[in-house]
């Protein structure tokens, strides 16, 4: 199989936190995305068309095409992440090189810190879940993000720069400003956190975080 795809297809809906991160990335490393939305309240994402693609019902999708009609689809937000770095190394790095360990660790740290622990109150399925089971939602949402980005403000105290990791925008910013725009929607001052809040600002200055984002 070659390493490059011909074609790339993405599964998304606007308010994705998870879809967002790689809208932006996709745009900070020029990569080209075929567009597939979805809407999540038409119940799109439980058509058998789509439980096909992705049997777990979420977004993002990413479905690389290659010329010998071999695919590759992946529906985790940080795998298709890595891919974008591994399939397009030569281009805006997001991942610190190999030869700085520190930094390449605290990246994928924090990364995961929110797509792991802090984003899952934002989905849809577990704020259904969590109503079910006769609990409030938005509260549920409100305590996890709250705890999770002052978590995030300690991590990147002796990390952060301009952005989360040094002076580069990295996966760790990628993976954070979706996520800060997705606590400003259930009522979070993010200007609680002095880092995570001027960092989110400093992203929003790019175009990227501007068009790929949930704002």
């Amino acid at each position: 199989m070659p390493l490059h795809p011909s074609k790339l297809h993405l599964y998304t809906t606007v308010l994705s936190g998870c879809s967002a991160r790689i809208r932006i990335a996709a745009n900070l490393k020029h990569i080209p995305l075929i567009y597939h939305e979805l809407n999540l309240g038409a119940k799109e994402h439980q058509t058998e068309q789509y439980l096909n693609v992705n049997p777990n019902g979420s977004v993002p999708t990413l479905i690389a095409e290659y010329h010998n009609e071999q695919t590759i689809a992946i529906t985790q937000s940080l795998p298709i992440l890595e891919y974008f770095e591994d399939v397009y190394a030569s281009r805006m790095r997001l991942l610190p090189p190999v030869t700085d360990m520190r930094a390449r660790s605290k990246v994928r740290d924090l990364a995961a810190l929110v797509a792991c622990d802090i984003q899952p109150p934002q989905n849809l399925r577990i704020r259904q879940q969590v109503k079910v089971l006769g609990g409030d939602p938005l509260k549920y949402a409100f305590n996890v993000i709250t705890h999770g980005l002052c978590a995030y403000e300690k991590m990147a105290k002796q990390s952060a720069g301009a952005y989360s990791v040094g002076d580069e925008v990295s996966l760790a910013d990628v993976c954070l400003v979706p996520m800060v725009e997705g606590a400003s929607r259930v009522g979070i001052d993010v200007g609680q956190w002095e880092i995570v809040n001027r960092i989110a600002k400093q992203c929003h200055k790019l175009e990227a975080f501007k068009k790929g984002g949930t704002a």
